[in-house]
């Protein structure tokens, strides 16, 4: 049985003839004293009711301990049911920090990094290795989780803005920071009551994604590029990126022929492990010869760049590099808006709405999570062929032109 009482310490008199007011934790029969912090003589403390005597305040500030310290005793106990070791309890309820808790934030947070390269979700590593070069430079991250405090990181979201970030851009950043804090949290780094996030709100600016027309997706397949171009490729990719339902470029630069799975092409998202099936069209089977395949599906990514220890750089700098050619189409069919790997997700997805298709089929079609439970367990069913047909028509939208269709 546990008990948490306030109490005297009279074992430790002190010169001026007080004694310590403390918390007496009793568990499993062994007796720990929590200090307050306060000293009063004997006659001033009221045994039966637990209080001082004729002190407000102080009883006051005794209070705030006492509902902040039990609910830490009692947070404790569940988590630890065979606890035998006090000294842990208490260091715990005082929130003393451990040897374990002394883990730098800018070493707990490289180490989440590595983990992600090794589960291979490289998209999220990067992202992750962005945030913490440039809040860094910003705050001290050399310090233990326990020493970061909400002014902080109040005082890094103004930095950011300093700096001429956009919200959206500081948002990022303060999210995965939020997401590192939540992890230490996870790993008994920190306790519950330190969240420094726990009051402060990251701002977000809704923005409009940037969509193709359709007569623009009509133009951009319609383009004459010599097959001898360097450009012959990266305009397919283009091509394949919105076949594909708008697949990530990074998915798809990494795709392998064990993708292919008789008429469907198979595989998870690197970024959330969802897996996707699209059904192989005869225009998506023609885009995909095009290519001559090594270890990867396109041949655009090879050994060496999969064995890199910089292999995130390098593929950064690939997508760079085809996002490059992707503008350079765009201002060459005069799009409205410049042409990235996303701007055929979006367009895609823009087409489907104007062609009468519901937001669940759709967020299914992309990958996203459908809100509407019903629409959800017909999805469950049927999905294949409801999206297949979907995906089918929007391919024949923008071939119409080429093959008469």
């Amino acid at each position: 049985m546990a008990t948490f009482t306030l109490t005297l310490d009279t074992r430790r008199e002190k010169k001026n003839g007080t004694f310590p007011v403390v918390f007496r934790v009793s568990l499993k029969s062994k007796p720990l004293f929590i200090p307050t912090g306060i000293s009063v003589k004997e006659k001033e403390f009221d045994y039966s009711n637990n209080l001082i005597r004729n002190s407000p305040d102080l009883n006051l500030e005794l209070m705030k301990l006492d509902n902040l310290y039990r609910s830490r005793f009692y947070q404790f106990i569940i988590n630890n049911p065979d606890i035998d070791n006090l000294k842990d309890l208490k260091e715990f309820i005082l929130n003393k920090p451990t040897e374990k808790q002394t883990q730098m934030i800018d070493d707990f947070w490289r180490n989440e990094i590595e983990l992600m390269k090794l589960n291979k979700r490289l998209g999220g590593a990067t992202i992750y290795q962005q945030s913490i070069n440039t809040i860094s430079k910003e705050i001290n991250l050399t310090i233990p989780f326990h020493r970061l405090t909400y002014k902080d990181i109040i005082s890094l979201e103004t930095k950011l803005y300093q700096r001429g970030m956009s919200t959206n851009g500081i948002s990022v950043y303060l999210r995965t920071f939020r997401a590192i804090c939540n992890k230490a949290i996870k790993m008994e780094l920190v306790t519950l009551e330190w969240y420094p996030f726990r009051k402060f709100t990251i701002k977000k600016e809704k923005t409009s994604p940037r969509v193709l027309t359709k007569e623009e997706l009509i133009k951009y397949f319609s383009l004459n590029i010599p097959i001898n171009s360097p450009k012959y490729k990266y305009w397919w990719i283009g091509q394949l990126l919105f076949m594909c339902r708008g697949i990530n470029l990074r998915d798809l630069l990494l795709l392998t022929e064990s993708n292919l799975k008789g008429d469907r092409l198979i595989y998870k998202r690197a970024k959330t492990g969802k897996l996707y099936s699209i059904a192989i069209t005869p225009e998506l089977r023609a885009a995909l010869e095009i290519f001559t395949p090594n270890e990867t599906l396109l041949g655009l990514v090879n050994a060496e760049i999969l064995n890199s220890p910089k292999k995130i750089m390098l593929l950064q700098q690939k997508v760079k590099t085809i996002n490059k050619h992707l503008n350079h189409f765009g201002m060459v069919i005069g799009a409205n808006e410049a042409i990235t790997s996303y701007v055929f997700r979006y367009s895609y997805a823009n087409l489907a709405k104007k062609l009468g298709y519901s937001k669940d089929i759709i967020a299914e079609a992309l990958g996203h999570e459908y809100g509407n439970s019903v629409t959800g367990i017909y999805l469950e069913q049927f999905d294949m062929n409801v999206v297949d047909e979907m995906n089918e028509k929007i391919i024949k939208q923008v071939y119409k032109t080429l093959y008469n269709y």
